[in-house]
């Protein structure tokens, strides 16, 4: 998919874009239209344009026990945030004369959803609420799972601190409805960190006003004309989710900084 990709500098910022539009191009590296840049070369301009921000924000010479620099990587599903995620680790990781190896942990906000049991208990106390049905959207992921996980990653540089366990989303169990893997599955990572990279559709995404989702209720999503029937979900529903999204503004509070994976060719509402 066609994109460019944008950053938040700050999460002052990051707090308020109202309407998910991008705040700042930055590098200079501007991926030509698809059909003018094959996807390999234009992924790994993307590529670079977050490595490029990331380590322009790590210090030469930074304490040993600072806490790592904590970057979000946002874009709709379908844009390759994860592949971008573990491509930008393996540049962070390489040794050459532009910077010595830095150490990554990288971890996605599915990984993060409720357990299945708890999955359908959600969907069994609002059963009205197709958007509290199945995973995926706010409301949906264990918050103080991930509270527990972001500030123990926060703390792992400092001495005595053990290794962290990185939970793991299993989306093919339960014939598609996914669960959580035991625990001694999840991914184990120790310190020095300089960097932690959580990526996800909705990372950065805050509570809006009731005015500007009933401004919102009234559009079609480019791109989604003729297949999206937005009158399947009442007002009172959608403001439920976003009433949720209330929780994880303590997630957000955490990170340093935000990057935007946004494509021209999709949008959710005009620009």
């Amino acid at each position: 998919m066609g994109g460019n990709v944008y950053v938040a500098a700050t999460r002052n910022q990051l707090r308020d874009r109202h309407r998910y539009t991008p705040l700042r191009y930055i590098g200079g590296h501007n991926p030509a239209p698809q059909g003018h840049m094959n996807r390999s070369k234009e992924f790994e301009t993307k590529a670079l344009v977050i490595f490029s921000h990331i380590h322009a924000h790590l210090p030469v010479h930074r304490p040993a026990s600072d806490p790592p620099l904590f970057v979000a990587l946002q874009g709709p599903q379908g844009s390759g945030k994860t592949s971008l995620a573990e491509r930008v680790k393996e540049m962070l990781a390489e040794n050459n004369e532009s910077h010595a190896p830095y150490h990554l942990a990288t971890l996605s906000i599915d990984d993060l959803y409720l357990p299945h049991t708890q999955l359908k208990a959600l969907a069994a106390a609002h059963p009205d609420n197709l958007l509290l049905r199945g995973r995926g959207l706010p409301g949906t992921h264990d918050i103080s799972l991930g509270l527990s996980v972001l500030n123990s990653l926060k703390e792992i540089n400092r001495p005595g601190s053990g290794e962290v366990r990185i939970p793991r989303f299993d989306k093919s169990l339960f014939n598609g409805e996914g669960d959580r893997v035991p625990e001694s599955e999840w991914t184990s990572v120790k310190g020095p960190l300089d960097v932690v990279l959580l990526e996800g559709w909705c990372v950065g995404f805050y509570p809006q006003s009731r005015q500007h989702i009933e401004e919102r209720m009234n559009q079609v999503p480019i791109g989604l004309d003729g297949t999206f029937d937005i009158s399947a979900y009442s007002l009172e529903h959608v403001l439920d989710v976003n009433e949720r999204l209330a929780e994880y503004i303590q997630w957000w509070e955490l990170f340093d900084t935000c990057l935007q994976v946004w494509n021209r060719r999709f949008s959710l509402f005009p620009l």
